[in-house]
């Protein structure tokens, strides 16, 4: 994956995007992350454009749009160690932080089995009391267990806040259970052969030939937020996506704002199955069989439930890209005990080490979430790049992709710089990376708005932007 040069004024930048706006503590001056976040997001979009128009229909990914345009039409705005939607906080544990996040009710519900003691107070107020108790190792093993979204942030994210640094995206010392980042994505090769089709005097492939050929199909299992991106984005090089849901547990987003779900679904075909009938079974088979592509979110032992297999499917055909979006990645999830690793975006994000710094808190520097669920539209823009690199190089293969882990990728320094996260009390804040990097300084409040003023230039910290909501 090809890494933009450092740019020479990030921190104008990420006030510019919107995403300034939602990272930091209300009430003092928004912060600019370590990570080199726009600059590997938009390399990740560049590609994606470059491989689609060689395809034949190029796709445009506009970062700022895919990772603020929810926050801008929900309203949301920076909460500090409160992720923007609210669900999730970061909680000091014995020996470091954790993301704990309670997105459903359910989540709420198991509190109690968590922590091994009946609730009566807030449910917040009782995490907090005894979280510092808890090493967050085992906190996060219990939480899995239970199927509660709840991650550690990583130990080197955490000894960059002396330098303001999102550090290098791991976690100290061996893998145990899955805990500990990994690479962005694999990619498993499956399939026995290609599709035949190579680059030729007659244009890419996929351009069209003297005969129409059908579109190749996307059907897309996948629900909320990244999957649906990813599936959003490969409609947008022309391959049909079907949305496919079941009858007796419909997409979430679904229940979210209507507008965003539009702009994740325009121009798709929805259907329903009954998952708990052999004939809704047989007909969501039948479908899977007819696609070029899947996307789904799953476990593997739900899709073998259902009586899927993602190998076997993408080695049956040649050219066939199966790709898998999840928290933690197939394989944690197969190696996991009782109910398995669960993960949102703003969870994930922090089991990556992706957090920003207040350095000037009181008490000492504190993380705070950067963006709104960012994990999620990073793993789908992310993931919809690894399929058409895939359908580029016509073979199959079975995608991969762990939230978590795209997301400590994208935390990972730039090589040689360790940044500055800025984050001053009052109304003036100041912060610079150790190389490279003009100083920079906030001014301003929440009432009047925010600056960012760097290397004889300035910008106003604008809100996210809103999604085009086209058709």
């Amino acid at each position: 994956m090809p890494v933009a040069p450092t740019p020479t004024h990030s921190a104008l930048d990420w006030a510019e995007s919107g995403l300034m706006a939602l990272t930091g503590q209300p009430g003092r001056p928004p912060v600019v992350p370590a990570a080199p976040v726009l600059d590997r997001a938009r390399a990740a979009a560049e590609l994606l454009t470059a491989v689609s128009t060689w395809l034949g229909s190029p796709v445009f990914a506009d970062v700022a749009e895919i990772l603020g345009g929810r926050a801008a039409l929900l309203g949301l705005r920076r909460g500090g160690t409160v992720s923007a939607n609210g669900s999730c906080r970061l909680m000091r544990a014995a020996d470091g932080w954790v993301a704990v996040n309670l997105a459903r009710p359910d989540d709420v519900d198991a509190v109690p089995a968590l922590l091994g003691a009946e609730i009566t107070d807030d449910v917040w107020d009782a995490l907090a009391a005894a979280l510092p108790r808890w090493r967050s190792r085992d906190l996060v093993e219990r939480a899995w267990l239970l199927g509660l979204p709840v991650a550690p942030l990583p130990s080197a994210a955490a000894a960059g806040a002396g330098a303001g640094g999102a550090g290098d995206g791991g976690a100290g010392g061996a893998d145990a259970g899955g805990l500990d980042p990994g690479s962005g994505f694999a990619v498993v090769r499956v399939s026995g052969g290609a599709t035949g089709r190579r680059p030729s005097s007659d244009g890419p492939p996929g351009s069209p030939g003297p005969t129409s050929a059908p579109a190749p199909l996307v059907v897309d299992l996948s629900s909320l937020w990244a999957g649906p991106l990813a599936a959003r984005l490969l409609g947008q090089l022309g391959l049909r996506v079907i949305k496919v849901e079941s009858v007796h547990r419909p997409d979430g987003a679904r229940r979210g704002d209507p507008d965003f779900y539009r702009w994740l679904h325009m121009g798709q075909d929805e259907t329903r199955f009954d998952f708990h009938e052999p004939a809704g079974r047989a007909a969501l088979q039948d479908l899977v069989e007819q696609a070029d592509v899947v996307i789904e979110g799953s476990r593997p032992r739900a899709l073998a439930q259902l009586g899927l297999d993602a190998q076997a499917w993408v080695a049956a055909r040649p050219g066939r890209v199966w790709l898998s979006i999840t928290g933690y990645g197939r394989r944690v999830a197969a190696q996991a005990d009782g109910a398995g690793p669960v993960a949102f975006g703003d969870d994930a994000a922090v089991g990556g080490g992706l957090v920003a710094w207040d350095q000037m808190a009181p008490g000492g520097p504190v993380p705070v979430f950067c963006g709104d669920a960012i994990a999620d539209p990073l793993a789908g823009l992310f993931g919809a790049l690894a399929v058409v690199l895939c359908r580029a190089g016509g073979r199959g293969a079975l995608v991969d992709v762990a939230m978590r882990d795209v997301a400590a990728f994208v935390a990972g320094p730039r090589s040689g710089v360790r940044g500055g996260g800025g984050g001053g009390g009052g109304s003036r804040a100041r912060g610079a990376h150790e190389q490279g990097e003009p100083p920079w300084e906030v001014t301003g409040s929440d009432e009047l708005g925010w600056t960012v003023h760097q290397a004889g230039r300035q910008a106003p910290v604008r809100p996210p932007r809103p999604p085009q909501l086209r058709g």
